[in-house]
């Protein structure tokens, strides 16, 4: 299995995980890996320097972020990516994941939300929701729609998740539909209109 150096911070300041772990050294240091959504490989981030419970998000010591997308678990690549690591730095980890997980997240809101599961045929720039707590389904080419429409069930920002995702045939697309979603329905959590400016905080490209 072939390991790469990641691009500079510059041209990719923000990471989707999927599969996501946080590894903890025996030196109490702690790190991401996991799936990376856009690239479709295996990652291992620097060491984890501020977490944001409510965006899921945390800020490594190169400056990068990730962001953990939808339940974790456990990525092929980025785990024999972790252990050669380990082996070369001589250290040995602990899996903390569980402090990071949905159920500690929802705790950090008012009311839990709901999960909605987001899968992408291709060719249509649709994407299909179900939510599995209610049992409804949804699809739908206009993608603030589709938030608005998963907001109003009770789904927020950072609550979907990707069950299908090895069998979706154009990632890059895919990332960019759910970026979408996930921007209204950062917007519907702030009271915003359609229009109104995003925070620029969630907006970047890669």
């Amino acid at each position: 299995m072939r390991i790469w150096a990641s691009p500079a911070v510059e041209l990719q300041p923000i990471v989707f995980l999927s599969r996501w772990q946080v590894m903890e050294t025996d030196e109490g240091s702690r790190y991401f890996i996991g799936r990376n959504m856009e690239r479709g490989s295996g990652r291992a981030s620097t060491r984890i320097t501020k977490f944001d419970p409510k965006k899921r998000r945390g800020v490594t010591g190169s400056g990068r972020i990730y962001e953990l997308v939808g339940d974790r678990g456990v990525d092929t690549a980025a785990d024999y990516l972790w252990a050669v690591t380990c082996a070369q730095t001589g250290t040995s980890s602990t899996d903390v994941s569980s402090d990071y997980d949905q159920p500690a997240i929802t705790s950090h809101r008012p009311v839990a939300p709901f999960v909605a599961h987001l899968s992408y045929e291709g060719g249509l720039g649709r994407l299909n929701a179900k939510i599995p707590a209610t049992g409804q389904s949804f699809e739908l080419g206009d993608l603030e729609d589709l938030a608005e429409l998963l907001f109003a069930r009770g789904v927020r920002q950072g609550y979907l998740s990707f069950p299908h995702l090895d069998r979706t045939g154009n990632r890059p697309e895919f990332v960019d539909l759910v970026r979408a979603v996930e921007h209204r329905l950062n917007q519907l959590e702030r009271g915003l209109p359609r229009d109104a400016d995003g925070d620029q905080s969630t907006e970047w490209s890669s």
